[in-house]
């Protein structure tokens, strides 16, 4: 008696509902062996049983040892080798059943089988369906290529968990472990359903990086800017940057959706308005050193002149690359950019004002300060000895060591960086190749987390499996193909809008009823859909049926005799139209009891209740086709839904032809349709096609946004010098940045999904911006050598340069420490992009310079604003008083920088 209430009560247990949403872990074995072995499935069982203390010790443990155990009545820790090979027995024999979906996975009662010709023991404890379905991989005893080796097995507990709870339970028993060997078994994979709040958890904890970001961006920033003002105020810019550009965003444009993505436009603009800064001081330092005597206002005036067409230029190309993401469909793409993109426009004005009266207001402090202090002596003594220092290491680094590295080794340069840069290229584009996303799973946490490793291992389960789950498909009429929400507001729909369509006409009744039968034969459909395995009934024959019934008066509940004149005993089919419009909602409430959607409050209790009798009569399945009304009994849509022979693969090659066999199907069975029915469109159903609208949307609208980046840059950089061999060298130098930093992140492994696809773009707006600022300061210089060119542009712009791919690279580096895998993106795409744009700029560009830079007028478009006015005038061409340099100015090489700014920097009217 003991033995059977103990047998019960294990019947009971076992045959409770495993399901979805319950701590799960997933075992392989070390040696990547079989697990089905006595000693395997104890340690995977006993494991689990022993960390279940910290969760919830009532908890049962589900695994496929408790499973084989509860076969053998009896224990997992008591299993043993007959028990095993009597499971096998067990699995061998049953398990076609399970693949026929005859089994169950809780029978009626607990070891009795429903089903006609199936063995008892199949049913018994629901064992073998919940093995089979959840606890060991699908190649185990598996449908098409049965293998007796288990690969992999999941354990799970009975209860499942508030999310906090989970959360606490993983933080304090596995957080950074990405596999735990456990005997002959490791552990690879974890799920507890809170993966979204352990990333909310994390976003807060490794907010930590962004100031640590921003603590390392400051201290470099005032060891090189050597001032305490200029630096906190390029913080204040930053801030203030992202407080204004919130307000246009949410206030001006009224975007009501921010995503988690444009917090980190707050990295990036300290990254990006340092840059600015370091540049916007080195001419200020620049003009005060070349004209000592110059008061501060007027040394104002030639920074602005000389550093505001270099900020503003790169200032463009960077928001250019956020505004790009515009042409991309994904809507937190698009909200990123937008976001993004006025933060960077809104820098610029800052800089431009704000950051000119600091650097005025702290030059005037310090001198008063100086004035009244007797502190100031002592101060300045040790502060200027600081500066000396700093400035001899820059001078020799900038001054005399890199511009003999390029002058010297400049075709070493040349090839070295043209050989990397098609390497990158040939990574991005051949092999490996720049992959669109590869599992429509959302990826929160880095590769190794076992979190993001249970998606990865999932698959390998049939309940997880989608490979056995066929397409379904529909073909609608009437409701228009088209999103009309907010594109910028997810959470906004939109409303179905309708367009008119003619099923009523006779030559559309005819062409309808033919299809039925043609699209059922249609071997894109499932054989088991077409030979009726669904019983699927065509609504245009339902249509016939009635319309053709010899009976049209039929008695109603309380006696009285409903007539469903004219909807009967018509001659022949087609019908007039006005006949067909009108009997087609009788038609439909006809098949209403089997969940037809109708709208039924037209008709009267009497009249429903008859019509379900002719339904019996008509039909005793489904529709294919379903049609739908409006409140006023109109028919609105129609809609044909099946089954196809394609089962869902997250692979988008795959995809794409199921896509293009099924727009084939829809143009084969509409071919020759009437008029009326010709704008009938075709989708998927249950979901099935949003992640490959993902995968295309993305692939294409990457390469948009590359592509409008890297025009507008082009536009931009050739305006800035309107010289046509400048802007080749700098685009030819940008391109190859860009591929040699995505061919990396593609040898990372790294897939086209949104920070990816976002990164590529901004990649070509980092990039070129180095190769602007040496450009500019080439052009702008006097010598008529191309290596003192080279290293005086070197000297003078270099230092800031290097200063601003550093503190973006730091805060790329600062980020490394994270959990969450966007950061982590972020961090490495900031450093490399940083470290191969410098490298590009520096060694190749300069290198470019150094040996075919333009001199003179050599590659130069000329244009005034004022020479062209002149020209409309008076009709006749005139001498234009450009600011670019004449053949007298290529001459006077020994001008000063003050008196060559004087001379070229054009009037109010001029570029």
């Amino acid at each position: 008696m003991n033995n059977l209430n103990k047998r019960k009560k294990r019947s009971s247990l076992y045959c409770t509902t495993i399901g979805e949403y319950r701590p799960k872990f997933i075992f392989k074995s070390v040696s990547g062996g079989n697990l089905f072995t006595v000693k395997k499935l104890k340690e995977m069982h006993m494991y689990v049983e022993k960390k279940k203390q910290g969760l919830n010790s009532y908890a049962q443990v589900w695994s496929v040892c408790s499973f084989v155990a509860a076969l053998s009545n009896t224990t997992c820790q008591n299993l043993n080798q007959a028990d095993l090979t009597y499971a096998s027995g067990v699995l061998q024999t049953c398990s076609k059943y399970f693949h026929d979906d005859d089994l169950k996975e809780c029978p009626p009662s607990v070891g009795d089988c429903s089903g006609n010709g199936i063995p008892q023991v199949c049913c018994s404890h629901g064992a073998v369906y919940k093995i089979l379905n959840y606890l060991a991989d699908k190649g185990f005893y598996g449908k098409n290529n049965p293998s007796t080796q288990m690969k992999y097995s999941m354990v799970m507990l009975s209860s499942s968990y508030s999310q906090t709870e989970a959360v606490r339970f993983f933080k304090s028993e596995f957080e950074g472990l990405s596999t735990i060997q456990v005997g002959e078994v490791e552990l690879i994979g974890l799920d507890f359903d809170a993966a979204f709040k352990l990333f909310n958890s994390y976003m807060l904890s490794d907010s930590i990086y962004f100031l640590v970001a921003i603590i390392f961006i400051l201290v470099i920033m005032f060891l090189y800017l050597r001032s305490i003002a200029v630096t906190f105020a390029t913080l204040f810019n930053i801030l203030f940057s992202v407080v204004i550009a919130y307000f246009f965003y949410n206030i001006v444009f009224q975007v009501p959706f921010f995503p988690f993505m444009n917090a980190m436009s707050f990295l990036l603009l300290v990254a990006v308005g340092a840059d600015d800064v370091f540049v916007f001081y080195d001419l200020w330092l620049d003009g005060k050193k070349t004209n000592p005597e110059s008061s501060l206002e007027e040394n104002l005036v030639y920074t602005i002149r000389h550093a505001g067409l270099s900020i503003l230029v790169t200032s463009l190309t960077t928001a250019s690359a956020f505004f790009a993401n515009l042409s991309n469909k994904i809507t937190s793409i698009k909200l990123f950019g937008i976001f993004s993109g006025i933060c960077i426009l809104v820098n610029f004005i800052i800089v431009m004002t704000w950051t000119p009266a600091i650097i005025i207001a702290s030059e005037k402090g310090w001198k008063r300060f100086c004035h009244n202090s007797n502190q100031c002596c002592v101060l300045s003594k040790y502060w200027d000895k600081f500066q000396n220092t700093l400035t001899k290491m820059s001078e020799f680094v900038y001054g005399k060591m890199l511009p003999i590295v390029v002058n010297k080794l400049w075709f070493v340069w040349i090839l070295v960086f043209l050989a990397v840069g098609i390497a990158g290229t040939v990574f991005v584009f051949y092999k490996p190749g720049l992959k669109r996303p590869s599992s429509k799973d959302l990826q929160l946490f880095p590769d190794s987390h076992l979190f993001t490793k249970y998606d990865k291992f999932k698959g390998n389960f049939k309940f997880k499996s989608t490979t056995d789950n066929e397409i379904g498909f529909s073909l609608y009429w009437g409701p228009v193909n088209e999103d009309n929400g907010n594109h910028l507001n997810p959470d906004d729909l939109g409303t179905v809008s309708f367009e008119s369509f003619d099923m009523s006409s006779q030559a559309a009744q005819s062409f309808m009823l033919n299809q039925c039968d043609q699209m059922m034969n249609d071997s894109f459909l499932n054989e088991q859909y077409r030979n009726g395995a669904y019983n699927p009934v065509c609504f245009p024959k339902a249509m016939k049926l009635l319309l053709t019934l010899k009976n049209c008066h039929f008695t109603a509940s309380n006696g009285a005799i409903v007539d469903i004149s004219p909807c009967c005993n018509q001659p022949s089919f087609p019908v007039a139209p006005d006949v067909y419009k009108k009997c087609t909602i009788l038609s439909a409430v006809a098949g209403e009891v089997l969940g037809t959607p109708v709208n039924t409050s037209l008709l009267s209790a009497d009249q429903l209740t008859q019509l379900k009798k002719i339904s019996q009569a008509v039909r005793s399945q489904s529709y294919f086709g379903v049609p739908w009304f409006d409140t006023t009994g109109h028919l609105k849509a129609y809609q044909i839904s099946g089954l196809t022979s394609s089962p869902f693969i997250e692979l988008y090659d795959t995809m794409d032809t199921f896509y293009a066999n099924l727009h084939s199907f829809r143009n084969r069975h509409l071919a020759g349709s009437p008029s009326g029915l010709s704008n009938g469109w075709v989708g998927v159903t249950y979901n099935y096609g949003n992640f490959y609208d993902l995968q295309k949307s993305m692939y294409i609208g990457t390469y948009q946004s590359f592509g409008i980046t890297l025009g507008v840059a082009l536009v931009v950089k050739f305006i800035t010098t309107l010289n046509v061999m400048l802007t080749f060298y700098a685009l030819l130098t940008m391109t190859l940045s860009v591929f040699t930093t995505i061919g990396c992140l593609v040898l990372l492994g790294w897939e086209l999904n949104i920070l990816e696809s976002v990164a590529i773009s901004l990649a070509v707006g980092l990039s070129i911006d180095f190769s602007i600022h040496y450009s500019v300061a080439y052009r702008l210089l006097t010598e008529n050598c191309r290596s003192k060119r080279v290293e005086k542009t070197v000297s003078l712009i270099g230092s800031a340069v290097t200063m601003a791919a550093l503190t973006t690279f730091v805060a790329g580096a600062s980020l490394m420490g994270a959990h969450i895998l966007a950061y982590l993106q972020l961090g490495t795409f900031l450093m490399l992009v940083m470290v191969f744009s410098w490298l590009f700029a520096t060694l190749f560009f300069m290198s470019l310079c150094r040996i075919i830079g333009p001199l003179g007028n050599v590659g130069q478009i000329p244009f005034s604003i004022s020479g062209w006015k002149k020209c409309i005038k008076s009709n006749r061409k005139s001498k234009s008083n450009s600011f670019y340099l004449t053949d007298q100015d290529e001459n006077n090489s020994d001008l000063n920088t003050a008196e060559y700014h004087n001379k070229i920097v054009p009037d109010h009217d001029e570029i």
